[in-house]
């Protein structure tokens, strides 16, 4: 479901977005778990705050200063580990902006493929969308 603006994020919400950040080529998927400001944000992403910030600038001219962003933290998994990493609202490009609904599934048949075709199906489906979990069943 297509999120309108990355002003529409709210906590609690499991979200999908790229970034503008040009060296940032990640699908980022998670949960906001929370709003906050340049303060608090830089406490995460191992300080690497003001760092993202330069990266979108140089993209993003008009960007305000970095104390003027609205942050929010965002809960992702990725290889069995839970990590928090921080984004500004104003990095999120809107066209890959959407929110996730997480209660769903979906079962996917495959036919006429051997077992070593599958285990490299199920890889290539991890490395493309490392937000969504498969299972063999």
């Amino acid at each position: 479901m297509a999120v309108e603006s990355a002003d529409d994020i709210k906590v609690g919400e499991t979200i999908r977005f790229k970034t503008y950040d040009p060296h940032d080529n990640v699908y980022w998927t998670g949960k906001v778990i929370s709003l906050c400001t340049y303060e608090i944000a830089r406490q995460y992403n191992g300080g690497n705050v003001d760092n993202y910030y330069q990266e979108v600038k140089r993209v993003m001219p008009e960007l305000k200063d970095k104390t003027n962003l609205t942050y929010f933290l965002l809960q992702v998994n990725q290889d069995d580990k839970t990590d928090t990493v921080v984004f500004a609202k104003e990095w999120v490009d809107p066209s890959t902006l959407e929110r996730v609904d997480t209660t769903s599934y979906y079962d996917l048949r495959i036919y006429g493929i051997d077992n070593s075709k599958l285990q490299d199906i199920i890889k290539l489906i991890n490395s493309t969308y490392p937000g969504y979990p498969v299972e063999q069943l």
